[in-house]
């Protein structure tokens, strides 16, 4: 991502493709449609390759939390330092898609990124982890995965954020990170407490983000914020043969589910956050952005396991990212040259994309299983994608909301006010997103629009050969 003056392009309107996106979604999904338009941002980062994002902590936070015994430690790959008196806390980036606006523009920073490591909060023999951490800077939002669900743990105040250029380096620093409703309700029925209270500030958030940049044109349309619903693979019958020959099962992980139908079994992974644009199709790739998922799969076979869970998609790199062994590795390579998108109410559908493992997850599983029978490029199965605008549930998968906090142990609070007008990090959209839908069409009209434009994932490469790669 460089830096660069904002050159401003004709505003463009798309009552054509509007219609167009009538006729195949149906109009009595498209509701009230009206043109609407979109400017090209300063700078895309089309896939993030790293580098993290930082946090440090609140000292008064801190000092409170010390107080009533609760203390927080990093999930490796995650690390924490001391310098100067101030604790900071370091989470790689995995994954991700980000663009920058001109500051005019509300949000001016919009897309998703993920990382690795997290964090766990401990106190009384109990224990919280929140892990795998979905940044969107348009919602003002940071989702993380507690107990195999999604959780909106973070709101995001970037009011005072800076960004600058480092090299190659996009750095934003500033944003203040404040705990949101549901993790303050998580943490104070986990611990039997009432400590915990949505706003406390646990921190001062820096983002170093470099990646592979793409060209800054206007989109024709974007779902700022993905609200579900799952990925579906079918897996490819040949491939589930061999596997079983060579003793190797493969099951899903909670709470991804596994059904069969027709001698076709299927694995499901819920999709818990995401950012989706199009751009016109002579832009390569012209669909752009990430969506996340919760859960995953284990392969098995000698007492031996290998677990990939956390899943990130994105179609401008055709890659399926996936969390092994608290690391990234880069899990199935898919090939979209034969998807057919249709629209299903207000669910946009994305069947016949192809996932292939990839060459680091067939070495991966031939190393742990000691075997040769992984090999790049075996088709795993036909993959559905069934996608929502957002915003996401509060908690996505089986475990039921947090329970109201308990009162029996009672706890001096952490003083903190509610945030005010959560600016995202970047700025501009409103914690849970409030502010990001104004600029917006009406999610069922973007979502229309993404199938009229031709949304087909994974049918593009990177913008040069084996970007993203």
């Amino acid at each position: 991502m460089h830096a660069r003056p904002l050159t401003r392009h004709p505003l463009r309107r798309f009552a054509a493709v509007g219609a167009v996106g009538a006729v195949l979604a149906g109009t009595a999904a498209m509701g009230s449609v009206s043109a609407a338009t979109y400017d090209a941002p300063k700078a895309s980062i089309l896939q993030l390759t790293g580098t993290s994002t930082s946090v440090d902590l609140d000292p008064s936070t801190a000092a409170v939390l010390q107080q009533n015994g609760v203390s927080v430690a990093p999930v490796a790959p995650a690390t924490v330092s001391t310098a100067g008196g101030t604790t900071t806390v370091s989470f790689p980036i995995s994954e991700g898609y980000v663009s920058v606006y001109d500051q005019s523009q509300t949000p001016f920073v919009r897309g998703t990124f993920t990382h690795v490591g997290g964090v766990t909060f401990s106190a009384g023999g109990k224990s919280l982890t929140a892990t795998d951490f979905v940044v969107n800077p348009g919602s003002s939002s940071l989702t993380a995965t507690v107990g195999g669900n999604a959780v909106q743990l973070l709101d995001l105040d970037g009011s005072n954020v800076k960004i600058t250029q480092d090299g190659d380096t996009t750095k934003l620093d500033g944003t203040v990170a404040k705990l949101s409703a549901t993790a303050a309700s998580a943490l104070n029925s986990t611990f039997g407490v009432s400590l915990f209270k949505a706003g406390i500030p646990l921190g001062v958030v820096h983002v170093a983000a470099r990646g592979v940049v793409a060209t800054n044109v206007a989109p024709s349309a974007e779902i700022q914020q993905l609200g579900g619903s799952a990925t579906s693979v079918d897996l490819d019958a040949a491939t589930a043969g061999v596997l079983q020959q060579n003793g190797v099962a493969l099951a899903p992980v909670a709470p991804a589910t596994a059904s069969s139908s027709g001698g076709t079994t299927t694995v499901s992974f819920p999709i818990d956050e995401g950012y989706v644009s199009v751009y016109p199709q002579s832009e390569q790739p012209y669909v752009r952005g990430t969506f996340s998922h919760v859960g995953g799969v284990t392969f098995s076979a000698g007492g031996k396991s290998l677990t990939a869970t956390d899943f990130m998609v994105n179609p401008g790199s055709s890659s399926l990212t996936a969390t092994v062994g608290g690391n990234a590795v880069p899990l199935l390579d898919l090939d979209g040259t034969n998807v057919k998108i249709t629209q299903d109410g207000s669910t946009t559908r994305l069947d016949g994309t192809v996932a292939k493992l990839s060459s680091t997850a067939a070495s991966a599983l031939n190393e742990t299983f000691g075997v040769s029978v992984f090999k790049q490029g075996i088709p795993i199965g036909v993959v559905h994608v069934a996608a929502i605008a957002g915003p996401p549930p509060a908690q996505v998968g089986n475990a039921t909301a947090a329970t109201t906090p308990s009162t029996t142990t009672p706890a001096t609070a952490a003083s903190a006010g509610t945030p005010t007008g959560a600016v995202a990090a970047g700025g501009g959209g409103t914690a849970g997103g409030a502010g990001s839908t104004s600029t917006l069409p009406v999610a069922g009209v973007a979502l229309a629009l993404l199938v009229a434009a031709g949304w087909s994932l994974w049918r593009h490469r990177g913008i040069t050969a084996g970007a993203g790669r």
